[in-house]
């Protein structure tokens, strides 16, 4: 499938760029883009996995695997800062999130390994590429399909909170994908609850954060935010599903 093959060549292409890019300069934004885009490259592999039985897809996803944890203990504090930031919280002390005091060894050490990151990524490419090259677009949107019902799964007629991540990454991927489709591609659905479910789940992240710093009162104003999310994500899938 024509479409495939230049979709993952161009996640490959992005992914080096990024790499170099941020060999150079320490710009969040660009480790963002890193992660974001070894997020597609698994969905690639996901895929493929689904359709070529002598394909390993977990076993060729370990190398972007490292470069995705790396570049997501760097980004870390800055998330959470950024959330502090828009939620108007004050009173947390650096000491009180999470790899504060490790940036600029993390990011010594990211910057270090980016030439070998890159060469991963070039060989990686490599080894998946022939595979990219016998699925087909029947294959491709067999396995769209698939998501599509294990979202739905997950959430419709109800919905348990603890399995709104893995919801999200499913989600996701439908809408990495969602190009396979036209019809798709042109669905707010996705991309709106994939939006409710990361604005709770930030919410999620800086509640333990408020509990050690001892901001109660924050944590109940998140808390009771966090169900309006929930609240919102209910009335959102059930205007789609419901006949």
């Amino acid at each position: 499938m024509k479409q495939l093959i230049s979709y993952g060549r161009k996640r490959f292409k992005t992914l080096t760029r990024s790499l170099q890019s941020y060999g150079h300069l320490q710009d969040p934004e660009v480790l963002h883009e890193i992660r974001v885009e070894v997020k597609k490259i698994k969905v690639l592999l996901n895929l493929v996995n689904a359709s070529e039985k002598k394909f390993k897809g977990h076993q060729q996803f370990i190398p972007f695997r490292t470069i995705f944890r790396r570049a997501g203990e760097i980004r870390q504090p800055e998330v959470v800062y950024k959330l502090l930031l828009r939620y108007q919280i004050g009173g947390v002390k650096d000491g009180q999130i999470p790899k504060s005091g490790k940036s600029d060894k993390l990011i010594l050490a990211f910057q270090r390994e980016t030439s070998g990151f890159i060469e991963t990524v070039k060989s990686q490419k490599k080894r998946i590429g022939r595979y990219v090259e016998k699925i087909s677009k029947t294959d491709a949107r067999k396995y769209l399909k698939k998501k599509r019902r294990e979202v739905e799964r997950l959430l419709f007629p109800s919905f348990r909170n603890e399995n709104l991540h893995m919801a999200r990454k499913i989600t996701k991927e439908v809408i990495y994908l969602c190009w396979l489709d036209r019809k798709l591609n042109q669905d707010t659905f996705y991309k709106d609850i994939e939006d409710i479910i990361g604005v709770w789940h930030d919410k999620q992240v800086l509640l333990p954060i408020l509990r050690k710093a001892k901001a109660m009162d924050e944590v109940t104003r998140l808390k009771e935010s966090s169900k309006i999310d929930l609240r919102n994500l209910k009335k959102r899938v059930r205007e789609y599903y419901k006949p």
